[in-house]
């Protein structure tokens, strides 16, 4: 007989893995949650609210209709569309909130993400909201309209994002050289500290309104929302199909009349590779009466999120678990990207 020498370490791992076993075998088994990530934004824009109560409400519903297999979603703060698309891109998300355009950007592989192979991976499940482009001034500063910003100090939100992106095309589109503009790269929390404190002249935002410290600042005396005037609004929306003429109704920040701007939606995105029942469930509990109801008494802009537009702007293919969802509920879904 060959015995062996077992030390009494080894003895107390054989025992631990042997009662490992057993409770495998007699305990029922544990619900297998599947974890998604989902990218949202900064504490000053609509995103990461928008996203939370999202997330709040398909965690509730899961957790009621699906015990044995059940999602939990957790909203993550980042920097808010490029930075989104970046961790989807990079497996480091799986759903995320962007703006069209920015997306539209990733999914031909142009501007910011050039070089970048992403039709694969980038899907839609659906729009959300509108985003207003926010053109915020100091009160001192004497700035009326574009052209104005001319030799002026203008934060346009941190290097190589969304709002970054567009103040681009609307200076271009007033024909004002970048370089005649003191751009500065700063998140929209730095942007209103900065003018309040006199350091800027103006910035630049892009968010469904109302904004809490633009609204603020408004109130403090310190700033005021310009209007991107009539000729320009059109323009950037003939140029930019992403781009929709806008107007921030009166009194939203104490203005008398409408502030004329444009708009672009933001879309909640997914990775290709998040299972179609996954997506389908998501995609349900996000159009879903409590969802919808959640959002409208929970943000200032929520009863804007309908169900009816979740399809208007979409720039890259749908998901084929959402798409299974709009299909049995007689969406149209004939124009949509292929």
């Amino acid at each position: 007989m060959l015995l062996l020498k077992i030390t009494h370490d080894e003895w107390l791992h054989y025992l631990r893995g042997l009662f490992c076993l057993v409770l495998l075998a007699v305990l029922p088994p544990v619900a297998a949650e599947q974890v998604v990530r989902f990218g949202t934004g900064g504490n000053d824009g609509s995103y990461f609210p928008v996203g939370s109560i999202i997330a709040k409400e398909i965690n509730i519903h899961s957790a009621q209709c699906c015990a044995e297999d059940p999602l939990v979603v957790l909203p993550q703060r980042s920097n808010g569309s490029v930075s989104n698309i970046k961790d989807l891109s990079e497996n480091l998300l799986e759903v995320g909130l962007a703006q069209a355009d920015v997306v539209s950007l990733a999914y031909q592989g142009l501007g910011l993400f050039d070089g970048d192979d992403l039709k694969n991976t980038l899907r839609t499940i659906g729009t959300l909201l509108q985003e207003s482009v926010h053109l915020v001034v100091s009160t001192d500063s004497g700035i009326e309209s574009v052209a104005d910003l001319n030799g002026k100090r203008v934060s346009v939100d941190e290097l190589g994002s969304g709002t970054q992106f567009d103040a681009d095309l609307i200076l271009k589109a007033s024909d004002m050289p970048l370089e005649s503009v003191k751009l500065v790269y700063l998140k929209p929390t730095d942007s209103i500290e900065r003018l309040r404190r006199g350091q800027l002249d103006a910035f630049f935002g892009v968010s469904a309104y109302p904004v809490a410290g633009v609204q603020q600042l408004v109130d403090d005396g310190v700033g005021r929302v310009v209007s991107l005037g009539d000729d320009l609004v059109d323009r950037l929306a003939r140029e930019h199909l992403y781009f929709s003429a806008q107007s921030i109704p009166p009194n939203i920040y104490s203005n008398n009349e409408a502030v004329n701007t444009v708009s672009v939606s933001a879309q909640m995105i997914v990775r290709s590779d998040v299972s179609d029942d996954a997506v389908y469930e998501i995609t349900s509990m996000l159009w879903s009466d409590a969802t919808l109801d959640a959002l409208a008494e929970g943000h200032p802009r929520g009863g804007d999120i309908l169900a009816e537009r979740a399809l208007q702007g979409v720039v890259v293919p749908v998901h084929p678990g959402a798409l299974r969802y709009y299909e049995e509920r007689g969406y149209d879904v004939s124009g949509l990207p292929q």
